[in-house]
């Protein structure tokens, strides 16, 4: 917060005023990562007022007094939302305002990457392509939604010994937005993430899967990615896996090739049941077996 003006950065008593809530809640909501923040180097929480107001303005969050993690109501938190909004939502501490009064009215962060993926993302293209949003307002834009799903994972540390997931995206339009939204979803599942990138070539993802032992790794591309492509830059992954004893989980509606040891997800929602569910010892004992699918309960 250090290149906004002093006036603009405020202290957890001022931003709960302006929320309308105690200190004390505004403390929890601030632990369990559902208000942006930053803290001081001697710990004390710090708020920007222009984040503040926005997030004031998408919730109500006097509905969460006294009624668990998921009480913050919405107002007008839908990425649809966020379009007649979208050179303001530039701005990515805003965008994580908005990401996390979203993730208020969801279940969980799969639901959130995946409203975002369906409605924000393919509608700020369909502005552009009718000239109501420039193609510069377009990339800040996206690049925001990246940065702030990235500051919303960074807020949810995994345990020591948490399972690890090596994340790439080998095709696809939007891969660094799916790239920081998965790894909010498995951050949120209590998974140590490894992002390796898009377009990474097969030789360097072996390489990172064979350096980090991961007991999962995660593929992920949407349907603007190309079945040739994907093959070529998929090219032996799978057999690299299995032998580390690791599941492979494909995400996302692309055209995947075949891949005899992997498990097809369509959804961030679905990549957040399946780490949900997931137990490194099922993977373990698979891999030892040589049966595809690790890592899943029933």
């Amino acid at each position: 917060m250090s290149t906004h003006p002093p006036d603009d950065v405020i202290t957890l008593p001022e931003a709960a005023r302006m929320l309308g809530v105690g200190p004390t809640t505004l403390k929890r909501w601030t632990d369990q990562g559902r208000v942006p923040h930053t803290r001081t180097p001697g710990g004390h929480r710090r708020f920007l007022r222009s984040v503040i107001q926005d997030f004031r303005s998408m919730v109500d969050p006097r509905a969460g007094v006294g009624r668990g993690p998921g009480a913050l109501a919405v107002r007008l938190g839908g990425p649809a939302d966020w379009l007649d909004r979208a050179r303001s939502l530039a701005d990515s501490d805003r965008l994580e305002a908005a990401l996390l009064a979203l993730r208020a009215e969801c279940r969980n962060w799969g639901e959130v990457g995946d409203a975002v993926m369906a409605e924000f993302i393919p509608g700020l293209r369909q502005r552009v392509q009718a000239r109501y949003l420039s193609e510069g307002a377009r990339c800040a834009a996206t690049l925001s939604v990246q940065r702030a799903a990235l500051r919303c994972a960074g807020r949810m540390r995994p345990r020591t010994g948490s399972p690890v997931a090596v994340v790439a995206c080998p095709g696809g339009d939007a891969c660094d937005v799916l790239l920081a939204l998965a790894e909010t979803v498995l951050r949120e599942r209590e998974f140590s993430v490894v992002d390796v990138g898009a377009t990474t070539q097969p030789e360097v993802l072996a390489e990172v899967i064979a350096e980090q032992g991961p007991h999962v790794v995660v593929l992920l591309g949407d349907a603007t990615a190309d079945l040739a492509t994907l093959a070529v830059r998929l090219g032996g992954v799978d057999r690299v896996a299995q032998e580390g004893g690791a599941a492979l989980w494909l995400v996302g509606r692309a055209p995947w090739p075949r891949l005899p040891s992997s498990r097809r997800l369509d959804s961030l929602a679905a990549l957040s049941l399946a780490a949900r569910r997931y137990r490194p010892d099922d993977a373990e004992e698979a891999a030892d077996q040589g049966r595809p699918g690790a890592g899943f309960t029933s």
